[in-house]
């Protein structure tokens, strides 16, 4: 049993509050709920979102980190529409505040 599944001790609760104290940790867990039960889904839309050419991943032990491409991270970042992709034969606008806010 984990230290959710039962009432937390104090030395359980800081460890639980540690990982909460990181804003992007938060905004994971934010987004996880957003998901819901399709969480799952996660890796599968990763792997499509790899194969495209969209994202890269590397191995770090028994982890797989993702990130947008570098060179599509770096057009996005210096883009005069800073809340679009531009492919060149079409762009893709973004509506999401998640995406406003992570450039500041």
């Amino acid at each position: 049993m984990g230290p959710i599944e039962k009432q937390l001790n104090s030395r359980d609760c800081a460890k639980v509050l540690k990982a909460l104290a990181e804003g992007i940790r938060l905004e994971i867990i934010q987004c996880l709920f957003k998901i819901g039960k399709n969480h799952s889904k996660v890796s599968h839309h990763l792997g499509v979102l790899k194969n495209s050419g969209l994202v890269v991943d590397k191995k770090e032990g028994k982890f797989v980190i993702y990130q947008v491409h570098p060179v599509l991270y770096k057009q996005f970042k210096s883009a005069r529409n800073r809340n679009a992709l531009d492919f060149k034969c079409c762009s893709i606008e973004f509506r999401n505040r998640f995406l406003e806010k992570s450039r500041g």
